[in-house]
C-alpha cells in the first residue's frame, strides 16, 4: 500500500497480491472493486484515488474475517511463507481408490520495516493439490489435476488426507505459487511409494 521508489514491489509483489485477491475473492468480486473506484473517481480532478481507496474497496468485497485479514496482510503488512511438502505416499485401497498422505510444514513471518523476521501465527485456507504430473512442467494441463482443496492450515507440521480415484505422481501445498514464499521450489514433491 506504501510503495515510492521501489518498483519491484508494485511490479513483482503487486501482480501476486492481485492473483491471490483473485483466488480468494473471486473475480467478480475484484472487479467490482475496481469499477466502483473507478466510477468514484472517473473524470475528476484532485484529490486522485491512493492505494488506501484500492484496499478500502476490495475490503468491501470481503465476505469473511480470514479474506479481510488477508487483505490486511497482503497490502498492509509485509508477510511471507515457509509452506513445504515433504515425502507425500498414495497406498492402494481394497475398492481400487487410493489414500494419498500428504505431510506439510508451514510457516509465517512478519516482516518489520528492518527487514527483521517474526514468525506468526497462521491458520488460513490454503490450496493443497494432487497431480498426474508435476504443475508448470511441459506435460501438465487441466486433465493431470487430480484435485485441488482449500484446507486449513495452521503453523507447524501436519498431514493432509485424501482419498482419490486416480493415484497422484506429485503433490503440493500453494501448487500454483499465489503466496510470497521463501522457497517455492518444496511446495509441490512427487509421491514416494511407501516401503
Amino acid at each position: 500500500m506504501r510503495v515510492e521508489s521501489e518498483n519491484w514491489v508494485g511490479y513483482y509483489k503487486g501482480v501476486l497480491v492481485m492473483h491471490l485477491v483473485q483466488e480468494r475473492l473471486g473475480e467478480d468480486a475484484v472487479n467490482r472493486a475496481l469499477r466502483s473506484l473507478l466510477q468514484r473517481y472517473r473524470f475528476k480532478g484532485a484529490p486522485y484515488p491512493r492505494s488506501l481507496d484500492l484496499v478500502a474497496a476490495l475490503r468491501a468485497e470481503a465476505r469473511t474475517d480470514e479474506e479481510k485479514n488477508l487483505i490486511t496482510d497482503l497490502f498492509e503488512r509485509v508477510v511471507l511463507y515457509d509452506l513445504k511438502v515433504a515425502a507425500p505416499t498414495a497406498v492402494r485401497r481394497a475398492d481400487g481408490r487410493w489414500d494419498v498422505t500428504v505431510p506439510v510444514e508451514a510457516k509465517k513471518y512478519s516482516v518489520d520495516g528492518r527487514g527483521a523476521e517474526t514468525e506468526t501465527t497462521l491458520a488460513e485456507h490454503i490450496e493443497v493439490g494432487l497431480f498426474a504430473a508435476e504443475p508448470g512442467s511441459d506435460a501438465f494441463d487441466a486433465e493431470e489435476v487430480i484435485v485441488v482443496e482449500r484446507r486449513s492450515i495452521r503453523s507447524g507440521a501436519q498431514v493432509l488426507r485424501f482419498v482419490t480415484d486416480r493415484r497422484p505422481t506429485h503433490a503440493g501445498i500453494d501448487p500454483y505459487g499465489y503466496y510470497i514464499d521463501r522457497n517455492s521450489r518444496d511446495n509441490v514433491r512427487r509421491l514416494v511409494d511407501p516401503e
